[in-house]
């Protein structure tokens, strides 16, 4: 993981465009490890990349950006060949692992180094997450863009100005939110300086930026200005009318286990010592984990971790996080009802006099008790995450789960909201900030030796047909309306989720992996056709695990499988309404809905 910043300017304006101090310094929040300035000189323009490093891939750091020559850093000065600023995990090239002790990004760079000007042919090759600022000096071009499914941030800034003042960055600046945007995950591009050199400025410029577009997966001969897609369009294959029930021995059940372990391996089995802080006397018992789960106890997070644990060593800890906010509104309930429910008493003893004023002890104790760690306790998420990690420890003995119970006060909610509002730019909802808002605080280093990378169940949703509107789609208008429902799922994920998640997890300097969202897995799940993934209009068997939820019931029966049969039968819960995030101050302003418009002051 890295933070990036790309600037170009002309000679004349530079720095008084260039973005605030507040920019490079969040920049640098995203990557403790290095944090490196390279500027350039090219005609006219000053080529200005900045990058930090979280270093989660090799034997060592490897500082960014990367450039082709000793001559590139410090000062503005005669441009190398090539520079490199990447936020990625390749995690395969054509098809091939890289070895344990391999730096993805020394890789890549080498690969884009020698491509002679097909920066997209290296590109889609690539299996995993990726944003990236690429200059190629021989061609005089500045490349850009975010792998094909938007896993990794990337913002783009237009001055308005002139034509050719751009800004390319992770997140955006607070000193002028307003003026950046997302970059599509459509396909990639790139500025030419030498036509934006002679072209005119007096427009915006964006007809300077040249785009290199998706193509479709099932196409043969790809022309030379599109890439091809690494996943096909969905399955679309009708179930017949007899179609019976999945079991645990159905083979897409055994099929995605498969697929699940080996997108974890990837993910989990290689991460280098040297990126967990050392801590004196953390050893033994007391050793840091290297992998933490972003856990709700629900069922996508609790079969990651079910699954981490048969492919890590025996003596790995791995933590899961767990969330729980003290929700205002919850507690003003809480006290609301204690309120009715004395008046009832009081009124069933001595109905006959007139009531007198209601004593405060009995609410004192309901708003207090709730204020404090009962409001955690009876959050959703907390309650089914203790279930799930006992179901863990009995399942999984000898592996030490360490449940994190990250407890947040209303009061840290108000301090720390300012900040999150520009982390979710441009997405600005109420439903946006309350699932921002849990992962930040999820995703906030508890000690010194937390895990560095975060696993998410993101996705599973999108793939098995796991939300409540699946079930209404086909109750709607059978398979045909439940297909196109999850087909719109699954082509929005990055535009809805990625990028914002991407920029709220990693101001701490960690790491969000996706292993539901691994190109080989969507790959081999997108052909199956919808009777393997969800159980919607089957004729059961009269089984017990007949009894389970029709939403993701591949996913459900491999957890039964797997022996975790509580979890198999968890329901579906969204993060903001688990963990309390939502409508925490709905009684000052009366009902609020998730599309609603973020106010000014959050």
């Amino acid at each position: 993981m890295c933070g990036i910043l790309f600037e170009l300017s002309h000679a004349g304006t530079h720095p008084p465009n260039s973005v605030s101090d507040d920019l490079v310094r969040n920049v640098g929040r995203r990557g403790p490890d290095s944090f490196k300035t390279v500027e350039i000189a090219v005609g006219s323009f000053c080529l200005k990349f900045v990058a930090s490093v979280l270093s989660l891939r090799g034997t060592a750091v490897v500082p960014q950006p990367l450039h082709s020559s000793s001559n590139g850093a410090g000062p503005l000065q005669e441009a190398p060949e090539y520079v490199l600023c990447w936020n990625g995990e390749a995690w395969r090239f054509d098809g091939q692992e890289f070895a344990a002790d391999e730096n993805d990004t020394q890789f890549i760079f080498d690969k884009l180094s020698s491509c002679e000007g097909r920066v997209q042919d290296v590109l889609q090759r690539i299996e995993g997450p990726f944003a990236f600022v690429f200059y190629d000096g021989p061609r005089k071009r500045v490349w850009f863009g975010r792998d094909w499914l938007g896993r990794r941030s990337l913002l783009l800034r237009k001055a308005v100005a002139t034509g050719s003042d751009i800004s390319i960055c992770s997140i955006a600046d607070t000193q002028d939110i307003s003026q950046w945007s997302e970059v599509e995950a459509d396909g990639f591009y790139f500025i030419d300086l030498e036509k934006l050199e002679t072209g005119p400025t007096t427009n915006t410029g964006f007809n300077k930026i040249a785009f290199i577009a998706q193509n479709d997966y099932d196409v043969i001969n790809i022309r030379d200005s599109c890439m091809r897609l690494p996943i096909s369009d969905l399955c679309r294959e009708i179930p017949n009318p007899d179609l019976q029930a999945l079991t645990p021995e159905s083979p897409s059940v055994g099929r995605l286990y498969g697929l699940l372990y080996d997108s974890l391996r990837l993910r989990v089995q290689n991460i280098p010592r040297h990126s967990v802080p050392s801590v004196q006397g953390h050893h033994g018992n007391l050793r840091p984990s290297k992998v933490g789960i972003l856990f709700s106890g629900g069922l996508d997070c609790t079969m990651l971790a079910r699954i981490a644990h048969d492919i890590l060593p025996p003596d790995e800890p791995i933590e899961l996080l767990n969330v729980a906010f003290e929700n205002r509104r919850v507690l003003e309930a809480a006290v609301a009802e204690a309120k009715k429910k004395m008046k009832s008493k009081k009124g069933v003893q001595n109905a006959l006099v007139e009531e007198a004023p209601l004593p405060n002890d009995g609410i004192v104790d309901v708003a207090s008790s709730t204020s404090h760690r009962d409001i955690y306790n009876i959050c959703p998420d907390r309650q089914t995450g203790l279930k799930s990690w006992r179901e863990l420890q009995s399942v999984c003995p000898n592996r030490d789960w360490r449940f994190k119970e990250i407890n947040v006060p209303y009061e840290e909610v108000t301090k720390h909201k300012q900040k999150v509002i520009p982390l979710l730019h441009p997405h600005d909802t109420e439903m946006d900030l309350s699932i921002g808002l849990a992962f930040y605080f999820a995703s906030q280093p508890l000690e010194v030796d937390s895990p560095r990378t975060l696993l998410s169940g993101l996705g599973a949703d999108e793939l098995f047909g796991g939300y409540a509107r699946h079930g209404t789609a086909f109750n709607r208008a059978g398979y045909v309306s439940l297909i196109d429902e999850l087909e719109l799922d699954l082509t929005r994920l990055g535009k809805r989720n990625l990028g914002r998640d991407d920029r709220i997890i990693s101001s701490w300097g960690r790491e969000a992996r996706f292993p539901f969202l691994d190109e080989r897995l969507l790959r081999d799940v997108v052909s199956w056709p919808v009777s393997d993934k969800c159980d919607f209009g089957a004729t059961q068997r009269g089984e017990a695990w007949d009894a389970l939820d029709y939403e993701k019931k591949v996913l459900r029966l491999l957890a039964w499988k797997l022996g975790m049969r509580g979890v198999a039968g968890e329901k579906k819960r969204a993060i903001q309404f688990g963990a309390r995030t939502a409508k925490m101050e709905a009684s000052k302003g009366g009902k609020v809905k998730g599309t609603q418009k973020i106010t000014p002051e959050g």
